[in-house]
């Protein structure tokens, strides 16, 4: 019976995920497998469900944090995943299957290639931000002390730098973040999501986002 439903989830996605994967779907469905928290991935093989918090599509490859109640992570869509990402909006929950974890500069990424697949699912995550310098991605909150004249780099494609400290600390906004902070004024509070910090840099990329405090969480 378990090799014939194995049988049925691979045709269900047309031959788009291995055995390995719609094995993995099936016993969790049949609730034999529980799959695990982001806290809890290592590198390697893995699925989950998580909650969609900020998602990227500009590029060729789609890519977004997500997170659980353990946590938060970046995912990377590729090959036929681009096209089902699209789909995908800030708060939808997803299921991901076969994805491969890797640890990157920032923190854990999860892969979703070749072999592996993501869906929306009707299931409820509750995720919580906790603000501070820490490893992998993370979120500040403080008083925005000093924005620095926006800087353009020309190279193959045209980008946008800025400059901002908050609380002491220096963050580089990056492109559309750059541009995020013109509606802000020196000394007011800002809440910065999902920041990332490079070779001892703070940056903020097309995943991360700028907010002023009193919209936060409204």
């Amino acid at each position: 019976m378990l090799d014939e439903e194995i049988k049925k989830e691979i045709e269900k996605f047309n031959g788009l995920i291995d055995e390995e994967a719609a094995r993995l779907l099936v016993m969790e469905r049949m609730g034999k497998l529980t799959l695990p928290k982001i806290s809890e991935l290592e590198e390697g093989n893995a699925s989950l469900y998580a909650k969609v918090e900020s998602i990227s599509k500009k590029r060729k490859m789609v890519k977004a944090v997500v997170g659980d109640e353990t946590g938060h992570c970046l995912i990377n869509f590729w090959h036929h995943n681009i096209a089902i990402a699209r789909y995908i909006e800030e708060g939808n929950v997803i299921k991901v299957a076969n994805a491969w974890v890797k640890n990157g500069k920032c923190g854990k990424e999860i892969n979703v290639g070749k072999f592996g697949m993501v869906e929306k699912v009707d299931r409820k995550i509750e995720t919580k931000i906790e603000f501070g310098i820490k490893n992998g991605i993370f979120s500040l909150r403080g008083t925005l002390q000093k924005i620095f004249p926006t800087q353009v780099y020309i190279g193959n494609e045209e980008h946008f730098i800025r400059k901002i400290i908050v609380n002491l600390y220096e963050i580089y906004l990056l492109d559309e973040r750059a541009k995020d902070i013109q509606n802000f004024r020196e000394g007011e509070e800002v809440v910065l999501l999902w920041l990332c910090k490079k070779n001892g840099r703070i940056y903020a990329n097309e995943t991360s986002k700028v907010m002023k405090a009193e919209e936060w969480r409204k």
